[in-house]
């Protein structure tokens, strides 16, 4: 049974899927205007692992992902793109630069995604793809009386919808407060929102039955998740940052519209800040997936970081979660590779038969069934990681313990190593060994002769210094009764 906290019930609750064995999943993407940063990064990655977690459990999952490609910021971004080329702004060659734009950051976001290990959704629609049949959906709530027309725009009159405020849990005064409401004279009520706009000078636009415009962003999201999933969705997640105004103006004009309940449950994702503070170029704490992976390389990292937190809690990105993420992750390298050693023949144990191991030792099922209840309740990846590393430590004193031959060894390790694989493919880890940069691997091999050299002579200080030099290379040895092993850190 898997439980998951409901924001609309405050409270955790059951998972009861629409359809007897499948998911439907629709979440929020990006708005391309620029590069993805580590907190897109978050989102994205947290309902990767919540989707795997489904489909480890059995279910048929299916995912979608919108992706905004017209806004202000994107407009504002192809203006000044057109600007800085000395080009003259028109509608039309606007329109065209704005989806060149809009293009180029999906195809960075997709790379970045792609990199990070982070699997594409099974639906990404687009909002420019759907304005004829958001402009459809706007005509059914003007008609039902939930919508008025006002000088070219079009505005949802939340007086209407009785329940609005229920996903929040806020009253009016406390969303007027927190809405930023601009005052706008053609609106009858300060809460109402935009549905449709009407175009402003050389701004792109679309023909529509209210004049020439474009899609207010709450509209785009109802709108795509109805026409891929129908009226009703399971799960519809996001960050806790789009709870209101966006998510709660989603649930309003979905559901005046078809009379249906819009999503079962909705999953909000915590934010990330960097040391302390929210990520911000003006105070040069603003970090990209490109600054991250050019620092460190390595994917886990940074998901090991985001799994060691709650995904419903905010996190805050250091370079001293990274570098805790970075000794875990060691950990488990190291413990991977004495089981490769061992089962392939280092200190007298045999090679395991095909198909990988042996019969498992007792603790891994009971390793296994923990760690799918820490995933069952509410994708508690902090518990997950915990069992994880309690198998680590498992394998390691199976290795280091008396009693068993090393074939056996080998082959028992080998079924705890494929365990801890497992765990790490439902959390979308890939634990692949590091590899050297090439051209490195000659003077590598040259200082560990060196230093092996170095300890014959018994000139201790020497190999030590050898030593750290591997390690600023990024290579750690071990020094084994067959000799040392070297590993990329």
């Amino acid at each position: 049974m898997i439980t998951l906290y409901n924001t609309l019930t405050r409270r955790k609750e059951e998972f009861r899927p629409l359809e007897e064995g499948k998911v439907t999943m629709y979440v929020c993407g990006p708005t391309v205007y620029d590069v993805p940063h580590i907190g897109h990064a978050r989102s994205a990655y947290i309902f990767d692992v919540i989707r795997r977690h489904f489909e480890h459990a059995g279910f048929d999952v299916c995912f979608a992902r919108n992706v905004t490609d017209v806004d202000d910021k994107i407009i504002k971004k192809a203006a000044d793109e057109l600007a800085d080329a000395g080009e003259e702004i028109s509608a039309g060659r606007l329109k065209q630069k704005v989806g060149e734009v809009a293009e180029r950051y999906l195809d960075d976001y997709h790379a970045k995604m792609d990199m990070l290990g982070i699997r594409p959704p099974v639906a990404e629609p687009k909002a420019t793809e759907n304005i004829p049949q958001m402009i459809e959906f706007i005509e059914t709530l003007v008609n039902k009386g939930y919508a008025y027309a006002a000088g070219g725009d079009v505005y949802f009159s939340v007086e209407k919808f009785a329940e609005y405020g229920k996903l929040s849990g806020q009253d009016r005064e406390q969303m007027a407060t927190g809405a930023r409401v601009e005052l706008d004279r053609k609106k009858r009520d300060p809460l109402d929102f935009a549905l449709w706009k009407a175009s402003k000078p050389h701004e792109p636009y679309w023909e529509s039955p209210w004049g020439n415009g474009r899609p207010g962003w709450h509209i785009e999201c109802s709108v795509m998740s109805t026409r891929i999933f129908g009226a009703q969705v399971d799960i519809h997640g996001g960050g806790l940052d789009l709870i209101f105004p966006h998510h709660e103006n989603e649930i309003a004009q979905a559901e005046a519209a078809t009379g249906r309940t819009f999503a079962n449950y909705w999953v909000h994702n915590g934010l990330l800040t960097v040391n302390g503070e929210k990520m911000s170029k003006s105070l040069g704490n603003y970090i990209t997936v490109a600054d991250f992976l050019e620092r460190y390389k390595e994917p886990d990292l940074l998901k090991i970081a985001f799994l060691n937190s709650h995904y419903r809690s905010p996190m805050n990105y250091s370079d001293e979660r990274i570098q805790d993420a970075a000794r875990s992750r060691e950990r488990i390298m190291i413990f991977f590779d004495k089981v490769d050693r061992m089962a392939h023949g280092f200190a007298g144990a045999a090679a395991p038969p095909a198909g990988g191991a042996g019969k498992e030792p007792g603790g891994v099922a009971s390793l296994r069934g923990r760690f799918d209840e820490a995933m069952d309740d509410d994708f508690n990846t902090p518990a997950a990681m915990s069992v994880m590393f309690e198998a680590v430590r498992a394998g390691n004193d199976l290795l280091s313990g008396p009693g068993l031959s090393p074939d056996e060894k080998a082959r028992q390790a080998t079924a705890v190593k494929n365990c801890i694989s497992g765990f790490a493919d439902i959390l979308g880890l890939s634990l692949i060994p590091g590899k050297l940069e090439e051209g490195l691997a000659g003077e590598i091999e040259r200082l560990v002769a060196l230093r092996e050299d170095a300890r014959k002579k018994k000139d201790y200080a020497a190999a030590d210094r050898i030593r750290r030099e591997l390690m600023e290379k990024g290579v750690v040895i071990e020094d084994t009764p067959e000799g040392p092993v070297c590993r990329k850190t």
